[in-house]
């Protein structure tokens, strides 16, 4: 390749200037010759490129210095060995210069043969036509490996010196030089260990590229002669080069922690400081034996003084800190202003800082004059202690307020002692130290330990004191001689949590303070309110007169959060539901008073909401019950004793079998099978309740799967959902999720609810889980219609496909015409709106033509069969379809 032919660097001007210098000598082989051992020479790579910078020739340098034959840099092949970092950077400078024609200087790492990286700088000129238009670059690429890695070398130690200047944390520092010496070392993985001489312990100081299993295992281990590569090399105060980890003797004991992380090779220099001490090591771990090179070892040595110098500030600092924090203590905490005093207590001098805080000079303040600065309230106080020190030579300790310069009153310690000699007091000593800071933070703390910060009222520890002390005082008689009865009050806000997923905590907060705030307008001055915790609150009342008492308090509350909050336009609840419990004479706990209010309010959540209650001992006994019956229930989970029974649903149209509702029963293993209502509470305990729904699914969808498997045509299943199973908002998708996994068809499920699901707690998520039941094919029943909190809009708002006329109601059909006209209605009402009827508890006949005649759907009761298990389902239905 000529490069000289077409050489557009040199502008003609200076062209006819070497002519005029060497006239003699520009033949074209002279020319052609300069260029090319100028090229030689200055190891620069020349290549030409074409209008739109596509390589075409390039020159034979190349190969020696990536390994790869010029033909594949022709065009853009060169671009795929370009380094991804340096990528974009390097295509938008040939962009810009392509685009506008100027010159342009770019450097960047290109890949090599044996797959590494070198750094080379490529120079590119345009040439011209005689319009001006661009016809070809000419460029020049350089190798500049060496010069590059030196420079990022010397940037690393300048930005490690740079953090060194700044006291940045020791550890970053020195993690910053494991990472440079991991630049300049490729394939190393560096480690600085401390050098803790007290103890003769190894101790972590940096390897953010080594596991941190492997640093925490290494961290602590003693020094000594056979102590690895780092222990051994500060034991023996010299380099240690291990090449073989596997095979070295002083890696006996940790060989196989070292090659279970990949670690086959450790070097290690100990690290000095100034004075000869041993700081610590630097390690240098590398994922296959080698021995080090005479340039790693000096890379080594560049990176080690910087790690002394690191950890020799780093100790200076920890002296300097010492020394500083030593005369914080020895100094600057003292007591602030010193001052002496005659043996009678009169002032003789006080330090210039007196006047510098009160205002007031220093010969003012002598003898006695100081009392004038003092706070009216301190005063009395103050001279009686002085006095009394004086008179006594006790020392004085004590705490008042002082006026400052400003007119505003600071807290004070003054502290005194006394000097004295043969005959007495020679002289008192004294010092004066604000802790004003301290007092109102006291203040503060003392005020946050008892109270809610939130409402500003007594918290529960407060709380507790309140009425342990008003339980006291009321064991004493009262004026009238008879003993003083103590009420107590505790209530919940009825929809907080609603309010809070529904327009923020914020609202739900200033609810909570306009509920406290309400609650102060009510009580008495001598009544102590409290935020026990969330949306509980209490209220004690001391010595009251009696029940009617707590009565009256409990209906003016409720009268007070009748009206709701206006916030930002919305109108936010504030009622509240309420318990009460009373205790009058000797023998009533704290805590048993409480546990009534609290059994008091279940009570009043539990019968609907907004209600007050007062305790009476029916109460305790039907909470022992519960509990039992949450013991028993929780046991039945665990044991697996949860089983379904079946009992048929009929069409009464023909006859036919329309499906089965399964009913809860569980086998205990002594009395048998058991019915439900003895562990009843237990289905509206989110947790129990969830757990028995779940088993009850998983038995039922099991029998499904065979029924099906087997050609049975069992119609539907019902399966009963409690309130409990809804309060996590995921009921619907852990039902369909059950019917996938069982490969059921949506359309052979049919889940009933009773309507209190709609009003208890999780009901606002209730509507969704339906829909999307609905929206999959489960058919939806509404249990017990007409016998609850029954309202015609639930018809309308959820997705309901049947309704199922109480037991209660069908038993009354021969002799209640009350009873026959609400089936009549309801009856009715399901033919108007399209949603199947079913009539539960038809034991007789009669009642089975009755319904008939007036078109029911469905029915199910001992007329039609008893619940059975699901071994006799399948001879049932076998049986009922004449198979």
């Amino acid at each position: 390749m000529h490069w000289n032919k077409d050489v557009g660097l040199a502008s003609a001007h200076e062209r006819s200037r070497e002519d005029l210098i060497m006239p003699q000598r520009n033949s074209q082989t002279r020319y052609d010759s300069l260029y090319h051992y100028a090229f030689a020479l200055s190891r620069l790579i020349p290549w030409l490129a074409d209008a739109d910078g596509k390589v075409v020739q390039i020159g034979p340098g190349w190969a020696e210095l990536i390994g790869q034959p010029p033909e594949q840099l022709v065009g853009n092949g060169w671009v795929k060995l370009v380094h991804p970092d340096d990528l974009t950077r390097l295509v938008q400078s040939r962009r810009e210069s392509l685009a506008a024609g100027t010159p342009y200087q770019c450097e960047y790492r290109i890949k090599t043969a044996d797959g590494g990286y070198r750094w080379c700088r490529s120079s590119s000129a345009a040439r011209r036509d005689e319009t001006g238009a661009i016809v070809s670059w000419y460029g020049t690429t350089e190798d500049i490996h060496d010069r590059k890695e030196a420079e990022l070398a010397l940037q690393g130690h300048a930005r490690v010196l740079e953090m060194v200047a700044a006291g940045q944390p020791t550890g970053e520092i020195l993690a910053a030089l494991c990472r440079l010496a991991e630049a300049q070392l490729p394939g190393a993985k560096c480690s600085i260990l401390l050098h803790d001489p007290e103890a003769g312990r190894l101790r972590h100081g940096a390897a953010p590229s080594l596991p941190a299993a492997y640093n925490a295992a290494i961290d602590g281990l003693s020094i000594g002669p056979a102590v690895g590569s780092c222990g051994t090399a500060i034991h023996t105060r010299n380099s240690v080069i291990v090449t073989d980890i596997a095979s070295d003797p002083l890696w006996t004991n940790w060989c196989n922690l070292a090659l279970s992380h990949g670690l086959s090779a450790c070097w290690s220099k100990p690290i000095f400081s100034r004075s000869g001490e041993v700081l610590g090591s630097f390690g240098f771990y590398y994922g296959e034996p080698r021995t080090p090179t005479c340039d790693e070892m000096e890379r080594m040595d560049a990176v080690l003084h910087l790690a002394a110098l690191a950890l020799e500030r780093q100790r200076s600092d920890a002296a300097l800190r010492e020394s500083e924090e030593h005369h914080r203590h020895s100094v600057e905490l003292n007591p602030q202003i010193s001052w002496t005093a005659d043996p009678q207590g009169n002032l003789l001098d006080v330090s210039s800082r007196w006047h510098d805080r009160t205002g007031m000079k220093v010969e003012d303040a002598l003898g006695s004059g100081w009392s004038r600065v003092m706070h009216p309230e301190d005063i009395a106080f103050i001279r009686d202690r002085w006095s009394h020190s004086v008179a006594t030579g006790e020392a004085l300790d004590v705490d008042y307020r002082l006026r400052m310069s400003d007119g505003s009153y600071r807290w004070f310690r003054g502290r005194a002692a006394a000097r004295h000699g043969r005959d007495g007091i020679i002289r008192w000593y004294g010092t004066l130290e604000d802790i004003h800071d301290r007092k109102l933070t006291e203040e503060t703390l003392r005020w946050a330990a008892h109270n809610d910060d939130l409402t500003g009222l007594a918290n529960r520890r407060l709380f507790r004191e309140r009425l342990q002390k008003a339980l006291h005082e009321a064991s004493g008689p009262g004026t009238s001689g008879s003993p003083h009865a103590t009420g107590l009050l505790v209530m919940d806000l009825d929809h907080l949590k609603q309010i809070n997923d529904r327009f923020g905590h914020d609202a739900g907060d200033d609810l909570l303070k306009e509920f406290a705030q309400r609650l102060r307008s009510v009580v008495r001055s001598v009544d102590t309110i409290a935020r026990l915790g969330g949306d509980e609150f209490a209220v004690i009342l001391p010595a009251i007169a009696g029940e009617c008492d707590v009565v009256a308090m409990a209906d003016a509350i409720l009268s007070r959060m009748h009206e709701p909050l206006k916030r930002d336009g919305k109108l936010l609840d504030c009622r509240t539901s309420i318990g009460g419990a009373i205790s009058v004479g000797f023998g009533m706990s704290p805590e048993e008073l409480q546990k009534q209010a609290d059994l008091a309010l279940y009570r009043s959540k539990t019968s609907g909401r907004g209600s007050f209650k007062m305790f009476v001992p029916t109460m305790r006994e039907e909470s022992q019950r519960t509990a039992s019956a949450l013991e028993v229930a929780a046991r039945a989970i665990a044991s697996d004793w949860i089983v379904p029974f079946y009992q048929p649903k009929v069409v009464l149209a023909t006859g036919a079998l329309g499906g089965f509702e399964a009913l809860l029963r569980w086998h205990h293993p002594r009395g048998g099978i058991q019915s439900p209502e003895k562990i009843a509470p237990a289905f509206d305990d989110t947790e129990l309740g969830t757990a028995i729904g779940e088993r009850m699914r998983s038995c039922i969808l099991k029998d499904m799967r065979g029924w099906l498997d087997a050609g049975l045509p069992f119609g539907r299943i019902a399966v009963n959902a409690s309130g409990a199973e809804f309060r996590r908002d995921n009921y619907a998708e852990r039902v369909l999720d059950d019917l996938r996994r069982m490969d059921v068809p949506a359309r052979c499920l049919e889940v009933e609810v009773t309507e209190s699901v709609f009003l208890g707690s999780g009901a606002e998520f209730v509507e969704r889980a339906l829909r999307t039941l609905s929206a999959e094919g489960v058919t939806i029943a509404l249990d017990d219609f007409g016998t609850g909190y029954a309202s015609l809009s639930h018809l309308k708002r959820f997705p309901v496909d049947a309704i199922k006329i109480d037991r209660t109601f069908v038993s009354g059909l021969e002799s209640d015409a009350g009873d026959a006209a609400i089936v009549r209605a309801l009856l009715s009402l399901g033919r108007n709106l399209g949603i199947e009827v079913v009539a539960e508890g038809v034991e007789n006949a009669f009642q089975a033509t009755f319904l008939q005649r007036m078109s029911c759907d469905l029915v199910q009761g001992y007329h039609f069969g008893r619940p059975m298990q699901a071994e006799d389902v399948t001879p049932f239905v076998t049986s009922w379809a004449g198979m």
